[in-house]
């Protein structure tokens, strides 16, 4: 069967050559290894000794084979600058993770701890809101960032048709502060938002008040003003 097979597959004459890849020329030789007599039915002595006696008549010398790139001296140095760089990131990793996690650790205390100081004082402030554009717009000073106060701010809507509202706050230069959602006016007519002046730094805020619908769509019912003082006086 093996026999066979080497023939077939002309074995012999591909191995002589350096023609036959890797795993063919692994089978070969094993073969030839593990069944020395199978080298003589094939030839495999004779046909040597003619290569060889070719060689030699026509003056060729064998040729060593070049040096594998593993064999060369620099690699073993290369390969431990390499390791030694891999262990340094390895380490340096593993620094930076420590750090990292007592930093998130020290910043999370903090969060637990608060960034807002508790109210000292109460307000409560009822807002007569105005139609954008409208002239005439109030403004409403709430507390101060120093003194937090609360304020229970109470836009008067008595007049309008809706009876579900929200209401967004932003500084003047349009940027976004706080958002209040599916808002009922109470039996006065008025809606409730509580807000920690604490929370807001000093200057001036826009208060738009929307009526609204189930789906949350709507239109700007009211505006008012508010401000924050950055002294200890609200």
């Amino acid at each position: 069967m093996d026999l066979q097979l080497v023939r077939d597959k002309q074995l012999v004459e591909r191995w002589i050559a350096g023609r036959l890849p890797p795993p063919e020329a692994r089978f070969f030789e094993d073969l030839i290894r593990k069944q020395p007599a199978l080298a003589d039915s094939l030839g495999l002595p004779d046909a040597l000794k003619r290569l060889m006696k070719l060689l030699d008549d026509t003056g060729t010398e064998w040729q060593e084979r070049p040096p594998r790139f593993w064999h060369n001296p620099v690699l073993p140095i290369a390969l431990g600058a390499l390791a030694a760089v891999a262990i340094a990131a390895a380490v340096s990793l593993a620094y930076g993770k420590q750090h990292i996690a007592g930093k998130y650790q020290e910043l999370r205390a903090e969060s637990l701890e608060g960034v807002l100081e508790e109210p000292i004082s109460t307000q409560t402030t009822v807002l007569h809101l105005a139609k954008p554009g409208e002239p005439g717009l109030m403004t409403y000073r709430i507390g101060s960032r120093k003194s937090p106060t609360f304020a229970e701010l109470r836009p008067d809507v008595r007049l309008m048709s809706g009876h579900l509202f929200s209401a967004k706050i932003e500084r003047d230069d349009g940027t976004f502060w706080a958002r209040f959602d599916n808002l009922l006016r109470d039996s006065n007519g008025e809606l409730r938002i509580g807000v920690n002046s604490g929370a807001l730094a000093a200057g001036s805020y826009r208060l738009e008040v929307r009526q609204i619908n189930l789906r949350g769509d709507g239109e700007v019912a009211g505006v008012a003003r508010l401000q924050v003082v950055s002294g200890n006086t609200p």
